[in-house]
């Protein structure tokens, strides 16, 4: 006996009716071959309409590819404009006056209030880039590495009020960041009243680090390398574009080099791996026991993606930067080339690891008991504390504040040159 089936549809959007009735018909095709085969299926093996449909319409999803991954931005995009058009309750509105790099909403997730629902944050916040909501806005917040130097008075907006707050917000080196952008005798004077960076300082209002872990409720079983296999793996591996980064990690490496392999790929080096090669950079984090997590600047509390990305594979970082790295993650986690008095006694301790897999292996057991931190995660917490901070009463905004001067002055942040080459002992 046949059953009538009712399934509702919502299309998406104008844009994306075409594939989605795709979908629908591709679903509805595959439901009634299925009403039709093996008629004397038990009710213990039959598969629940849900299911059915949802495997339908995954499948037709996958087959006919009319959703793209640019199809799939575009709704993500125009379901976040929806949310911002929402009539909502008054909430203090953070305005992103730029994006970061190529994300509007910064990689949080979304505009509105998701990063502050992501975080069980104390307070609520409406995140949104709308400039239309300048004159509401109760912060506004500039990603000034996206501003090109002879365009900076022109971009930051001019203050609607006393009371509105503008924020200082960047996750670049203050090395390549100040010369390469803000220009010696530019002034920010007078524009920002709060600093929301990587920087671990009094003067930080809002810090994020660039990463992190999260300890597991419950420690995890995790598939560790065979110590038999370990011997079969390369010993380094580097993925490098820029072979003229204002730190000296090039000549680190080169030396490093002298005693053990390193396998340099990109514009670099001998070895290629293209970018958007997923299988060809899934087989080298699996193939190697260490990556070099080198920075391109020798600056306070500088440590970025290299790391923290690093620590999603099964390769060990070995890290090259002026940042407090114990403090990030564990120190069983990553090794220091600050360390060592040389690159030759670097090399001698990797090869020694080599050696006796079982030291090596505990520079993974980290791994069951945390877990890394997406990118949105952190900087959500970041939008979290800002948010915090705005429905905190008297709290010490800063006036009469150059933050490029005070604050962000690589001389004071960084070293270069001979000085970098010293602290990490390539010369004395």
């Amino acid at each position: 006996m046949m059953r009538a089936r009712h399934i509702f549809v919502v299309l998406l959007t104008k844009t994306t009716r075409c594939a989605a009735m795709v979908i629908v018909l591709a679903a509805i095709v595959f439901l009634i071959n299925t009403a039709f085969s093996d008629g004397s299926r038990s009710s213990h093996g039959s598969i629940d309409i849900n299911e059915r449909l949802t495997e339908a319409v995954y499948s037709a999803a996958t087959e006919t590819k009319k959703l793209t991954t640019k199809d799939t931005s575009i709704l993500q995009s125009e379901g976040d404009k929806e949310r911002e058009k929402k009539p909502r309750k008054r909430l203090k509105t953070i305005l992103l006056w730029n994006p970061f790099f190529a994300k509007p909403d910064y990689g949080v997730g979304g505009f509105g209030t998701v990063a502050f629902e992501k975080t069980n944050c104390e307070h609520t916040c409406w995140l949104t880039s709308d400039k239309s909501q300048l004159p509401v806005a109760d912060a506004v917040v500039v990603h000034v590495y996206n501003m090109r130097h002879n365009y900076q008075n022109t971009t930051i907006p001019k203050r609607y009020s006393q009371n509105q707050i503008f924020v200082f917000f960047i996750l670049e080196s203050p090395l390549r960041s100040y010369k390469g952008f803000f220009k010696t005798g530019f002034s920010f004077k007078d524009i920002f009243n709060l600093t929301f960076t990587f920087l671990d300082s009094k003067e930080t209002d809002i810090y994020i680090p660039l990463g992190g872990l999260a300890l597991r409720e419950q420690p995890k079983e995790m598939l560790l390398p065979d110590e038999s296999a370990i011997a079969n793996e390369s010993l380094i591996a580097w993925f490098i574009s820029n072979c003229h980064a204002p730190s000296a990690r090039m000549a680190y490496a080169m030396e490093l080099a002298k005693y053990v392999p390193v396998h340099i790929y990109g514009a670099c080096g001998n070895y290629s791996c293209p970018r958007k090669d997923i299988d060809c950079y899934n087989k080298i984090t699996q193939s190697y026991m260490f990556y070099l997590a080198f920075e391109n600047s020798f600056c306070k509390d500088y440590a970025t993606e290299k790391l923290f990305r690093t620590l999603t594979t099964l390769m060990v970082p070995i890290v090259y930067g002026n940042a407090n790295y114990a403090k990030l993650v564990p120190a069983k986690a990553f090794i220091d080339v600050r360390d060592f008095e040389s690159p030759k006694h670097l090399a001698n301790y990797l090869l020694i690891l080599k050696e006796t897999p079982k030291k090596y292996l505990r520079y993974l057991s980290w791994k069951r008991k945390y877990s890394v931190l997406r990118e949105g995660d952190f900087k959500a917490t970041g939008f979290c504390r800002l948010c915090n901070i705005l429905h905190t009463d008297n709290y010490p905004y800063k006036t009469n504040y150059d933050p490029v001067g005070d604050y962000w002055n690589p001389n004071e942040l960084c070293v270069s040159g001979n000085e970098e080459r010293k602290a990490v002992h390539l010369e004395k």
